[in-house]
């Protein structure tokens, strides 16, 4: 969370200092961060309920399409579809070798096992050319963006 963010984060517990946790029924002051804290693990509980319940749920109505034998439920209103499941994966070098073997022509090959290059960087390595060269480190800038990742707090007993 940026802090443009937390400053929004903070007048808004200024503004509102109190919020009821929904399902739950609890008042948190927001000021008291036992009070939040505890707000939260409580939070997490009810998903982790809301979660198996969920995943009971699914898996009835998995059960009533494979009882019917689609994958595909009409049920008035409602169509509950069912995807996933079991999907082959693949060792693509394995796979590439036992056909180009069995006769397979390389072009053909290529089509079936498709090469992929990718690249990641090591910041270690970035900070210790940055801090040796001034080009370096303006190649570096250049190249650099900022992502957000979201934030993410455990509470622990």
């Amino acid at each position: 969370m940026s802090d443009t963010s937390l400053e929004m984060v903070a007048l808004q517990v200024e503004e509102t200092p109190t919020v009821l946790v929904p399902f739950v029924g609890t008042v948190v002051d927001l000021r008291e961060p036992v009070e939040v804290a505890q707000a939260l693990e409580d939070i997490r509980e009810l998903k982790r309920q809301l979660d198996e319940a969920r995943g009971l749920l699914e898996s009835v109505l998995r059960l009533e399409a494979q009882r019917q034998g689609t994958k595909t439920l009409h049920l008035g209103i409602l169509d509950a579809v069912v995807s996933g499941g079991s999907r082959p994966e693949y060792d693509a070098e394995l796979l590439r070798e036992r056909l180009r073997m069995a006769g397979l022509p390389e072009q053909r090959l290529a089509e079936v096992v498709v090469e992929v290059v990718s690249y990641k960087t090591d910041g270690r390595v970035l900070r210790q050319l940055a801090g040796a060269n001034p080009a370096y480190a303006a190649a570096i800038e250049e190249a650099r963006t900022v992502v957000d990742a979201p934030w993410r707090v455990t509470v622990k007993r």
